[in-house]
């Protein structure tokens, strides 16, 4: 049973910047009944701040999720400039789907504030989603450290151990920002590193997501179009057998971390080097091997592809018809 060892709603925030598979673990995470999500963030990524949190607004439109605050957070990274993603998922950062433009808006508290706000007024610790760029919980816990102790953990989309996307070692997430990225992993946080290591085992052949076409609800559609139009990158362009939902792994692991094999490591970021700057450092030597870094990160190292879309599959069978602002029936 998802969630079944919470005796309350665990209380997430999820920083974001869609981007179809932030899309795809976003539907995810709403249609989760054990989890109460009181915040999303967004953050400058996939593409500009603008364009992704307009797309986390259309999210909860199509959703019927619109009670949960929006905040617009970091539009850059601490030291590169933003590189969009655009090859891959289109000029808005979400192309593919004919959701309208929102009629919701952000509210008017930046990202970081927000979660501060939260963060200091929850009576129990909060768990950290993030499938975007580091910029903005760095930020957070660079500006208000007391609050790391009311942060349970993270469950983090990035990095990789073996081969990166966006250089030959390094993963999209920590590479556009490494030094945000290495103020987190050093924050002495719990965290949960889903990498390409296990994300490119998490895919979904075109014959498995075509079942979203016959379950006859807005968002399962909705999740088709995003499927259709990311798979092109995915299968087409560079050969996978099937369409890579990266972000998702963070939420699915967190709903059912059976799901998954870890390691439990050591993981730091190369903030130095020139064709590996950006890159994660994972220890993967087996225990004896002298070690100069403390265990700080579980890692991610396979996933049960099986039960990992069965999951996928069902929670967006579980939408029914939503109504703007009425939440959603699980």
């Amino acid at each position: 049973m998802i969630g079944s060892e919470y005796m309350k709603k665990r209380p997430i925030i999820f920083d974001c910047d869609p981007g179809h598979d932030d899309a795809i673990a976003l539907v995810m995470a709403l249609a989760c009944p054990d989890w109460d999500i009181r915040a999303i963030t967004t953050v400058g990524g996939n593409n500009t701040i603008q364009n992704v949190t307009n797309n986390a607004l259309r999210i909860l439109e199509v959703t019927g999720r619109t009670e949960i605050p929006v905040a617009s957070g970091q539009a850059a990274p601490f030291l590169r400039e933003l590189v969009q993603t655009g090859k891959f998922h289109g000029r808005t950062g979400m192309d593919g789907h004919s959701l309208p433009a929102p009629t919701i808006t952000p509210v008017s508290e930046d990202a970081v504030g927000l979660m501060a706000d939260i963060l200091e007024k929850s009576e129990t610790p909060v768990t950290l989603l993030v499938t975007g760029v580091f910029t903005n919980i760095a930020t957070l816990l660079l500006s208000y450290p007391h609050l790391k102790q009311k942060i349970s953990e993270i469950s983090i989309m990035g990095g990789s151990y073996y081969r990166g996307n966006w250089s030959p070692v390094a993963e999209f997430n920590v590479w556009a920002d490494p030094e945000a990225a290495d103020v987190v992993m050093r924050a002495g946080i719990p965290f949960t590193l889903y990498g390409l290591d296990v994300t490119h085992q998490a895919y979904l052949r075109r014959d498995e997501y075509a079942a979203l076409r016959t379950y006859q609800n807005p968002v399962a559609d909705f999740i088709a179009d995003l499927f259709d139009f990311f798979s092109k990158s995915c299968i087409e362009d560079r050969g996978h057998p099937g369409c890579l939902v990266h972000d998702a792994c963070a939420v699915a692991g967190l709903m059912d971390p059976s799901l998954f094999r870890y390691m439990d490591t050591s993981a730091h970021m190369d903030l130095d080097g020139g064709i590996t700057r950006g890159g994660c450092v994972i220890e993967l030597r087996p225990q004896g091997w002298p070690r100069k870094e403390e265990v700080n990160a579980k890692v991610a190292t396979w996933v049960d592809r099986p039960r990992f879309t069965r999951l996928l599959l069902d929670l967006c069978a579980s939408y029914t018809h939503p109504q703007k602002g009425a939440g959603h029936e699980a």
